[in-house]
């Protein structure tokens, strides 16, 4: 993933296939301050993937130099 943000890094991610009937229920599962938004990739191509509000980024851990979000469980459980 790239971010339109100037500063911003890359990370890896995992992109997986949904049916669409089954998206509300997936939907209904997601906690705030999740939600789903489009997702520019680096190769130019963009896809639907989750993105969280601002009010949750208080206090967040930034997992950019790690890389990937199963790096930073990895991380987590040292």
């Amino acid at each position: 993933m790239k971010s339109r943000a100037a500063d911003a890094g890359s990370i890896a991610l995992e992109i997986w296939a949904l049916p669409k009937t089954a998206f509300g229920a997936f939907m209904a599962g997601i906690p705030a301050p999740l939600g789903i938004g489009t997702i520019d990739l680096s190769d130019g191509t963009a896809v639907k993937g989750f993105l969280c509000e601002p009010s949750g980024l208080d206090g967040a851990a930034d997992i950019t130099e790690l890389g990937d979000w199963r790096s930073y469980l990895a991380q987590q459980s040292v």
